[in-house]
């Protein structure tokens, strides 16, 4: 029973504590979907606890007024919004995801490992994701700390998970708002996404089996470029799918 659990258990329980261990045990013996799975239930997991405070706020923002017309309006925002809160609680950041579909495609031809090793490739692609719980935490954290200042908004229901900053925002100082090209640039390079780069370096090392080169980083670094940009390229295309 421990040999069955031990190939995708300790690497999720050493990742942060001693990478290079939890990815050695990941490439050796790898368990891609025992960990895909595991990472997925608990960042979902996390990612849902902040609704009920989300629907709190958005019933503060708009409530009943007793005028029919005032409430249908009401009643159509707050389903527009919920399915948003909805999606945006189900899906951590969007690059991520892609630059780890990005590292599928291109470590199998840059490692040239046998056939038989992608099963390791896509189990390193999956742990070096466990950056994304860590986000998830931080956003049900300030979700449930962070009073907001202002009146209670359809806006700030949706959007207060993400004052957990971990981009180049948390330095913005000045009295108006985010500029919307630092959004951009924040929403994709982060504390979180380049915690994903470094695993995918350490990881990529191990199935390289070689000392540190440059590549090693590189690679997953220039991956999550490429994510940065068909995200940024799709956002136009996906915002007006998910409204109503």
């Amino acid at each position: 029973m421990k040999a069955y659990f031990e190939p995708w258990w300790r690497p999720l329980s050493t990742v942060f504590l001693d990478p290079m261990v939890a990815f050695r045990v990941a490439a050796s013996r790898p368990a891609p979907g025992a960990t895909l799975a595991a990472l997925t239930a608990t960042t979902v997991a996390f990612g849902l606890s902040t609704i009920p405070r989300q629907l709190s706020l958005l019933g503060r923002g708009l409530p009943f007024t007793g005028d029919p017309l005032m409430d249908a309006q009401h009643e159509a925002i707050r389903e527009m919004v919920i399915r948003l809160i909805v999606i945006d609680r189900l899906v951590p950041q969007p690059t991520v995801i892609v630059a780890a579909v990005l590292i599928l495609l291109v470590a199998e031809p840059a490692l040239m490992l046998a056939r038989d090793r992608r099963k390791a490739i896509v189990a390193v692609a999956v742990l070096g994701l466990s950056p994304l719980v860590l986000e998830r935490i931080g956003e049900l954290a300030i979700t449930y700390l962070l009073s907001p200042a202002s009146q209670a908004t359809p806006g700030v229901a949706l959007t207060i998970p993400h004052r957990f900053v971990t981009g180049p925002a948390m330095f913005w100082r000045g009295n108006e708002s985010v500029p919307q090209w630092l959004e951009i640039l924040d929403a994709r390079v982060n504390l979180i996404s380049l915690g994903c780069v470094a695993l995918w370096s350490v990881g990529l090392r191990q199935l390289d089996g070689k000392n540190w080169q440059f590549w090693h980083v590189a690679l997953p670094l220039m991956c999550l470029v490429g994510a940065g940009l068909v995200t940024w390229a799709l956002t136009p295309v996906v915002i007006p799918l998910l409204m109503p």
